[in-house]
């Protein structure tokens, strides 16, 4: 009985201390000059214990983190199998033409980029307007961002087209526009989503920002934006108390936002089905995406995190998932007091990934 009972209590010690090593540990890494106090939360989801946590509720600049809170909104707001429509359209002159758009999130003029992200090509339903090559045309257009218009003018250049562009309202585009000649569908929203994820692509961040904002009747910057926001946490459950929104792809410097918002978006994340494409797009360590060059020198983690990176000036980022044997926990980790030089960023990022090779490699 002595022997059992002496036995039991080994066991149970060498589990608490094992725990409690891998507890401290985490913290410890967390607490590195390399990261400079960051905002930081790692949370189990199924327990909803902390592992770790520093000034959680602290606002930070989240840098491209901020995407992560963009992707949730434009679902919410657009829903995930929302398509944008763009058309091209006879008028009553031969040398004019009329696009009317949706402002799809994915437009390019480039060949190179429709082919490898499966964009929509804007220069080739352009081309089917004009038929005979004229060159001398004029291009009434609603629903197009000007980013869009800019780049259709320098492919007219480009191919010694002289073309004037209009810009006209949807009322009048009902007016002058006559039979469709081509029109371009892009993919679901879903699918920009996982590209936005696994690639950080800001112009289609800020697209989908506009469009979700756009969409709740609210503006398009500043506090209009931060409202949209709000509205879809607090829809969700989560306080956002200080968060602010300049953007969607987290490039401002003005964004202010806390890793407990980060880290109960990525739970909420995980108990919707709807949400699965942010999580699918994630980038996963060592393999996929933004994170493909990183954990080289944490073996561990490799294949073990799906997460968002990010950095703008003194802030470096990242959050998502990370396994643990059968546990999955949810972290953010906002480092804003980063000194702004490449050094300083590659160190708070090696730091990120220590500390959560520690997760991986931990008994919790």
């Amino acid at each position: 009985m002595r022997r059992l009972l002496a036995l039991f209590l080994a066991l149970f010690l060498s589990i608490s201390t094992d725990s409690a090593l891998a507890l401290h540990t985490v913290e410890k890494r967390s607490a590195v000059a390399a990261l400079a106090s960051p905002g930081l939360l790692v949370m189990d989801q199924g327990e909803k214990r902390v592992l770790a946590e520093n000034k959680p509720d602290s606002l930070r600049i989240p840098a491209s983190v901020l995407k992560l809170l963009t992707a949730v909104v434009a679902i919410q707001n657009l829903g995930a199998d929302t398509r944008f429509t763009t058309s091209v359209m006879k008028m009553a002159k031969e040398d004019e033409i009329l696009i009317r758009g949706s402002k799809d999130p994915f437009l390019t003029t480039s060949r190179a980029i429709a082919d490898k992200y499966g964009h929509k090509n804007l220069l080739s339903l352009l081309n089917k307007g004009n038929p005979n090559n004229l060159k001398r045309i004029k291009i009434f257009y609603e629903g197009l961002y000007p980013k869009d218009v800019y780049n259709l003018s320098v492919a007219m250049k480009n191919k010694r087209v002289k073309a004037k562009f209009i810009e006209v309202s949807s009322g009048q585009a009902d007016e002058i526009g006559k039979d469709e000649i081509a029109s371009i569908t892009s993919a679901p929203l879903s699918k920009m989503i996982e590209h936005l994820t696994l690639w950080s692509d800001n112009l289609v961040a800020d697209r989908l920002a506009d469009a979700a904002a756009r969409k709740a009747g609210n503006s398009t910057t500043g506090s209009g934006l931060t409202s949209t926001y709000k509205d879809v946490l607090a829809g969700l459950g989560i306080a956002s108390e200080g968060l602010k929104v300049r953007d969607g792809s987290g490039l401002s410097k003005k964004n202010q936002v806390s890793a407990r918002m980060v880290v109960e978006l990525l739970m909420a994340i995980r108990k919707d089905s709807k949400f699965t494409s942010i999580y699918e797009g994630l980038p996963i360590a060592g393999e996929t995406g933004t994170l493909v060059k990183r954990f080289e020198k944490t073996p561990d983690a490799i294949g073990n995190v799906r997460a968002k990176t990010g950095w703008v000036s003194n802030s470096v980022t990242l959050a998502g998932y990370v396994k643990s044997g059968e546990k999955e926990y949810a972290f953010a980790i906002l480092a804003d007091g980063i000194i702004p030089s490449l050094k300083y960023r590659n160190r708070a990022r090696a730091a990120m990934d220590k500390l959560l090779e520690v997760v991986v490699k931990g008994d919790h």
